[in-house]
């Protein structure tokens, strides 16, 4: 029975979706200087993002990094840090706030680095896809207490605001 991997696929896939489609109204959003509304939205993917997160630095990088080394996963991992340094950058915007061209432009660049991110960590399913059945129920399951218990991105270990 394959039920344990289309239940994780179908998990890790709608939250990739759910974080790109973020990603791409936030993109919007600094293109209006909608500042007041971006803040609102990274703090949204804040945290629905955080059970993802913690899932993959947790269970998914590790396995990763058995089969394509810890150069490899370190990107990852540091990917993740910039792009929730973007959010945490505009969630901090004042609605007024009077942002030049050029750090609009870097917002945006490291939210194109989100879209870029999410849609190579969507390959990495393969990853999950070649662990046996009773491996990915526990996959699974990780994901799911990840889910009920759930911090913002930015409270996970390692990324706590000071």
């Amino acid at each position: 029975m394959k039920t344990n991997w289309k239940q994780l696929q179908r998990a890790f896939v709608e939250d990739h979706r759910t974080l790109t489609r973020g990603y791409a109204r936030l993109l919007n959003m600094l293109d209006e200087n909608n500042f007041a509304d971006a803040a609102k939205e990274a703090e949204q993917l804040d945290e629905l993002a955080g059970p993802h997160i913690a899932f993959e630095e947790t269970f998914l990088y590790p396995k990763v990094g058995e089969s394509r080394g810890e150069e490899y996963t370190g990107k990852l991992y540091e990917e993740h840090s910039e792009i929730l340094g973007a959010l945490l950058q505009i969630q901090d915007l004042d609605p007024s706030a009077d942002l030049t061209d050029r750090q609009i432009a870097d917002l945006k660049e490291r939210l194109h680095h989100g879209l870029d991110h999410a849609a190579a960590c969507g390959s990495l399913l393969s990853h999950l896809k070649v662990m046996t059945e009773q491996e990915q129920g526990e996959a699974l399951q990780k994901l799911i207490e990840f889910r009920e218990n759930s911090r913002p991105w930015s409270q996970l270990p390692g990324y706590e605001k000071d």
